[in-house]
């Protein structure tokens, strides 16, 4: 391909990138997820104050939140768009759609760089790039990531930028002074980050070994100015804090291993051979070997997707089922022409499993993301074989040959394309809108209109999370907060707002007498005998969600 063909076909693919990642993001997904709501108004806090939440003056390495101990960098990069659209849905949405574009580009200059070190030519090359960023613009699974502010995604472009920048960096040395830096960042961005991109990098320092040892001051220097930035976060990754939230998922703080590994070598009369066969190490072992495997499950990976309607729309899998053949084609394919190649993007993907199969639920889109664009990248391969394929088998026939495989393989895609799409826009907010903390934002806007009649307002945590929607959608005064603000941290770490000026939250609603001059939201089912309803939150599909009453 001509070099302007190839920049106008980029410049395509990217703009389609960044239109399916922005529309209609305010709306589709429903509503904002309770993360997303604490790096909204964590990001709105530092813009108005400089301060967290907790009153924090600009932290470096983690945003205490809800206990969960944020890592900084998304928040921060929510603040300027934050500050050009407001607190809003679209302006904490944004950055993720922004980077997940950007995801889409740099996976172009990725493939051209790493398919650099094959014997295929340079339009095989360049046909590979464009056509792995072109089934990564279209991808579910980026898609679905995207459009939601999921931190997640964010560390995703500072991963294949990172990987980038070192295969720069073996034919320029002077890049390895910065080629670390983008890793440095997915550490401030993502916790499941934090342990892939070491294992990786320490991959990708083996494969390049020569390179680093023949140019090791320029190598030494970037490795010293990437610790240098890793100062200020290196506290908290070796703190309790940090290790709570591991310790609240894992595998290993699972009892029932321990129980069932006792049982059975009871079974065994406590044997040898029980004891070694049945131990609790054994047992872990084998739970991490079948949450490992429950991410490469062709269910998971073609069919239905992630279990979580957050990130997946239950009717496709985190890649289209067409795509399971071209997979499997450009795999092998690439272990019989590129082997380096292949084992390089093999062990990607395996290391961006590693971290998250020590997670009780498991397969997980969102913690295995580091994987992509790994998966887009060889099924482009496999689509440029496949059609390989039939310019040999079709010979002189060749050209009309692949105009009508192509028509038809096209159609096929565009028809997962649309399938997908046509769910997701009609549909998928219909139907889960409930499993995105849907109703707080409607319920919210509405309290805003008649909360001057109120002396208390109080709202179930039926939902989660209400005291954070509330700052949210009120807009409150991050100043007036920390001086308002009833809060407690439980015996787990974990944070609890109980109230800040007339605003209440409390777990169950009173079933008696209600307080006078007091506004209530509860669950659509909670409002007493003798309430005055003022107004119903319903699902989108129709269902109640929240009431609004009083007792008048």
């Amino acid at each position: 391909m001509k070099k302007i063909g190839i920049i106008i076909a980029l410049i395509c693919i990217t703009l389609v990138a960044l239109f399916l990642r922005v529309n209609k993001i305010s709306s589709i997904p429903p509503a904002l997820s309770w993360d997303e709501v604490s790096i909204g108004y964590n990001a709105y806090s530092i813009l108005k104050t400089g301060k967290d939440e907790h009153g924090k003056y600009l932290p470096l390495d983690t945003f205490v939140a809800y206990g969960d101990y944020k890592p900084p960098l998304a928040i921060y990069l929510t603040v300027p768009s934050i500050a050009v659209f407001g607190l809003t849905d679209f302006a904490v949405r944004l950055p993720s759609a922004l980077f997940g574009t950007l995801t889409v580009f740099a996976t172009f200059f990725l493939v051209i760089k790493l398919f650099g070190m094959s014997k295929l030519g340079k339009s095989s090359i360049e046909r590979v790039a464009l056509l792995s960023s072109a089934v990564l613009a279209v991808s579910p699974w980026h898609l679905n990531l995207s459009r939601a502010g999921f931190e997640a995604n964010i560390a995703l472009f500072f991963v294949v930028f990172g990987i980038y920048l070192i295969l720069v960096a073996v034919g320029k040395p002077k890049v390895w002074m910065v080629a670390w830096l983008p890793f440095v960042a997915t550490v401030y961005t993502f916790n499941s980050a934090r342990y892939f991109v070491p294992l990786f990098g320490l991959v990708l320092c083996v494969v390049f070994w020569k390179s680093i040892i023949a140019h090791w001051k320029q190598f030494l220097v970037g490795a010293v100015i990437a610790a240098i930035a890793m100062t200020p976060i290196l506290p908290h990754l070796v703190s309790p804090e940090a290790r709570l939230r591991f310790e609240e998922v894992n595998i290993f703080t699972d009892a029932s291993v321990v129980i069932t590994a006792n049982e059975r070598m009871a079974y065994d009369d406590n044997s040898m051979i029980g004891k070694i066969l049945h131990n609790r190490r054994m047992g872990y072992a084998l739970s991490y070997l079948r949450h490992f495997s429950d991410n490469l499950q062709p269910s998971f990976l073609f069919v239905k997707g992630d279990g979580n309607p957050k990130f997946s729309t239950q009717v496709v899998g985190q890649m289209y089922m067409m795509e399971a053949p071209l997979f499997l084609v450009g795999l092998i394919a690439l272990f019989v022409t590129a082997p380096q190649i292949a084992w390089i993007l093999l062990i990607w993907i395996l290391l961006a499993i590693v971290p998250a199969a020590t997670a009780r639920e498991t397969p997980h889109a969102l913690r295995i993301l580091n994987s992509l664009p790994v998966w887009q990248i060889i099924v482009a391969f496999g689509i440029t074989v496949v059609f390989g394929w039939i310019i040999k088998l079709f010979g002189k026939y060749k050209k009309p040959a692949v105009i009508g495989i192509g028509s038809v393989f096209v159609c096929m895609y565009m028809f997962s394309i649309g399938y997908y799409l046509h769910n997701y826009y009609a549909h998928y907010a219909k139907v889960y809108s409930g499993e995105w903390q849907y109703g707080y934002a409607s319920a919210i806007t509405a309290v805003q209109k008649i909360a001057g009649n109120y002396d208390k307002i109080y709202i179930s945590s039926t939902i989660g999370r209400p005291y954070m929607y509330t700052l949210f959608y009120t807009k409150f005064d991050p100043s007036d907060y920390l001086k308002l603000k009833d809060s407690t941290f439980d015996s787990a770490g974990f944070y609890h707002v109980y109230g800040f000026g007339k605003y209440k939250f409390i777990d169950t609603m009173p079933s008696g007498s209600l307080e006078p001059n007091a506004l209530y939201i509860g669950d659509a089912g909670w409002a007493p005998e003798g309430a005055r309803i003022i107004e119903r939150i319903s699902l989108l599909d129709g269902s109640d969600r929240l009431v609004l009453f009083d007792a008048k």
